[in-house]
């Protein structure tokens, strides 16, 4: 009577052993090593799918002959949960302007990265671009996106406009005499109190203040561009003086414009493709009630 070399329990075909590893990266493809028994040597080829692991796949099969079947020792990268994962991040939040900048991400659905396609996390960016998509072991791909659109904050609000607000003196000066309804003597005191002006028709030069406002906005709707032209006083406006806004002035010589005080002059926008998400400029103008006439 011979006694054999070893005594076999269980099942011969498919036997996974104790001691799964699995490592789980947070900037990086997911690794898994494991030793499972097999009655076959070629059980597992490099770069099939694991039992078990749908969005894993084999990396390396080292096997042994064990006894009457095969001890395999195996290694395998992917996604373990088969979600989108962010390899790499040069996203920028600038004071003013989009937000945008390029991002690397590692996903099983690389159709779902198109020109146009909502952010995988956020979902006011979107894909304006993409510089390449990287089959890494014909399941997991590596995506290079660029994005752009604005990333509201915790209360769901949008970045602050931008104010920038300029005061400038303008010289007008009249071709003839100007007829003035009366004048206000305070009008015409410089800062010592001493009184430099007249009361007679004379021609005459001007010195009054040129105002401009340009508010750049980051919004989810359009610009007011039915506005343009038309009255329109910014939320923010600086302290200002103008001559030709004293109505008693308002006699021969003098010219009225509409529309007088804050009007929008003109606006800059630009979109994200055909999403709602704008960047635009507001221009506007500080107009005298009127003028003299050159």
């Amino acid at each position: 009577m011979s006694i054999p070399y070893y005594i076999e329990h269980g099942n011969r075909t498919y036997l996974e052993l104790p001691g799964l590893e699995i490592s789980k990266r947070a900037r990086a493809l997911d690794s898994l090593r494991r030793s499972i028994r097999t009655d076959a040597e070629d059980t597992f080829r490099d770069g099939g799918a694991l039992p078990g692991f749908p969005h894993m796949r084999l990396k390396e099969v080292v096997s042994r002959k064990d006894g009457p079947g095969w001890l395999h020792e195996i290694s395998a990268e992917g996604l373990r949960n088969g979600s989108n994962k962010l390899e790499s991040s040069s996203l920028a939040q600038p004071e003013e302007g989009w937000d945008e900048g390029p991002q690397t991400w590692l996903t099983v659905q690389p159709d779902a990265f198109l020109v146009g396609s909502p952010h995988p996390e956020i979902p006011t960016l979107w894909c304006v671009s993409l510089d390449n998509k990287e089959d890494l072991n014909g399941h997991v791909w590596r995506v290079s996106a660029n994005y752009k659109g604005y990333i509201p904050d915790a209360s769901g609000n949008i970045k602050p406009d931008k104010w920038k607000i300029t005061v400038n003196g303008q010289t007008i000066t009249t071709s003839g005499g100007l007829t003035l309804g009366h004048t206000t003597p305070e009008i015409f005191t410089d800062e010592n109190g001493v009184y430099n002006g007249w009361t007679d028709s004379r021609k005459a030069t001007f010195d009054t203040s040129a105002v401009n406002i340009i508010r750049t906005v980051l919004s989810a709707t359009p610009p007011p561009t039915e506005r343009v032209g038309l009255s329109l006083t910014p939320d923010r406006i600086p302290e200002i003086f103008s001559i030709f806004d004293i109505p008693t002035w308002f006699a021969a010589g003098f010219t009225y414009n509409y529309p007088a005080g804050w009007k929008l002059a003109g606006v800059q926008s630009d979109q994200v493709l055909d999403k709602a998400a704008y960047l635009y400029t507001l221009t506007y103008e500080y107009q005298s009630a009127a003028i003299p006439t050159l």
